[in-house]
């Protein structure tokens, strides 16, 4: 009788072993025929017990499922569930049959799963869900073509990219500047963000050496695009070389000798050089060739007022370049003892002052008219131009007592408030 109860029992988990092997062939077959829910309860059923849960063709039918789900639905969460069960089936049968038959078109579906919704939170600005996405995508990527499974799954650059700007744009910026560098070295030629935003992040670390590399990779790739001309100037600006920004002013200049808006340009900027200021605005030491930059701004001003005679910035930062050396004599005069006032040295200092207020002030009223002219749709920065050509005006008028034209600077200096 014991003998007979053994006997029994055998059978018994053979029946069992066979019925779950059956599940395992059921849920294909459903598959087969698009009934996914049942496919998907027959093959967690195997996967529930001891005699197939660890076979590889169990788990490779549980990511057919899965995928199958996961492409109707579009679905990350199922598209995920299919990928670990089709990794635990390779972790099985690293090298079963029908992996090397179907993978790659199986797990390209599981990326593309993934990485579209990743494109699509994106364009939803959800920056951490299209980060983590993107991740995840290029995670299944490599983890087939890890493989050797007789196909891969080609690095898309784009992606790479876009992974390194949702990271960004979601202040990741460890994971950033990894897949930024990565889109960059794989020479990303779809968007020329790529290489202002990863310049930008060198520059925010410091990295100086990669800051100006970037740069001249992005100007190589995209000749056109002037940001990277004039990232390169902030690079040398910022970096202290002068000489080297003077140079590629010049230049820039020598091109474009008639164009108003970049003769401007290279007056402001080489009047900056010679002015310098840290980021509290407070001046800085003179450099030791104030004298010549001054004198290069100061032919540019012109050129730029006689290129565009109503251009407001252009007379506004002329006529500055006057009263500044104006107020730099002031001070001086200002410094000197009561004896000293009445000096031959004070008459000359006093005699510069009234000559460079004189002849800023034609050139403050010029910008004036044109600054009022379009008082009301002003941007941030001429508002705050105007507002200092305003007060400079102010300063001009009262040294000459005109009263008069004191009060009426003074009403439109109001309104700007």
């Amino acid at each position: 009788m014991k003998k007979l109860f053994v006997s029994f029992l055998f059978c018994s988990a053979g029946f069992v072993a066979v019925a779950q092997r059956a599940k395992v062939s059921s849920a294909e077959d459903y598959l087969g025929k698009k009934e996914l829910e049942k496919a998907k309860a027959d093959i967690d059923a195997a996967l529930q017990n001891d005699k197939t849960k660890n076979d590889a063709k169990t788990w490779y039918v549980k990511g057919k499922v899965m995928e199958e789900m996961a492409t109707k639905n579009k679905s990350v969460a199922d598209a995920l569930e299919s990928f670990d069960a089709y990794k635990k089936a390779l972790e099985i049968d690293p090298k079963m049959k029908e992996a090397m038959l179907e993978m790659n078109q199986r797990m390209f579906n599981l990326y593309a799963t993934v990485g579209n919704a990743g494109y699509g939170n994106l364009n939803e600005q959800k920056w951490d869900s299209s980060f983590e996405n993107f991740k995840k995508a290029t995670e299944i990527a490599e983890f087939y073509n890890s493989k050797n499974l007789g196909g891969s799954i080609p690095t898309d650059t784009s992606m790479t990219f876009y992974t390194g700007y949702a990271a960004q744009q979601a202040n990741k910026k460890d994971d950033a500047l990894t897949y930024l560098k990565k889109a960059a070295d794989l020479q990303f030629k779809g968007e020329p963000a790529l290489y202002v935003i990863l310049a930008q992040a060198y520059e925010e670390k410091g990295d100086n050496a990669n800051w100006l590399k970037t740069i001249e990779q992005g100007k190589t790739m995209f000749p056109k695009d002037k940001r990277f001309n004039d990232m390169e100037m902030i690079y040398y600006s910022k970096t202290g070389k002068t000489a080297e920004l003077l140079g590629m002013l010049e230049k820039k200049m020598a091109e474009n000798p008639n164009d108003a808006a970049t003769v401007l340009d290279y007056a402001i900027r080489v009047d900056n050089m010679a002015n310098p200021r840290d980021e509290k605005g407070e001046d800085q030491p003179k450099p030791a060739n104030y004298d010549e930059l001054m004198n290069k701004a100061e032919a540019a001003y012109k050129k730029a007022v006689e290129l565009n005679g109503n251009d407001a910035t252009a007379n506004f930062q002329l006529g500055a370049l006057y009263f500044n050396r104006a107020v730099g004599f002031n001070k001086e005069l200002n410094s000197m003892d009561s004896k000293q006032q009445s000096s031959p040295k004070a008459k000359e200092l006093q005699g510069k002052v009234d000559n460079l207020m004189g002849i800023a002030l034609p050139y403050f009223e010029k910008a004036d008219a044109g600054f009022t002219a379009k008082a009301s749709s002003l941007e941030p920065g001429d508002r705050q131009t105007y507002e200092s050509c305003l007060y400079a005006l102010q300063k001009i008028y009262a040294i000459k007592n005109q009263t008069a034209k004191v009060e009426e600077v003074k009403k439109k200096l109001d309104g700007l408030k």
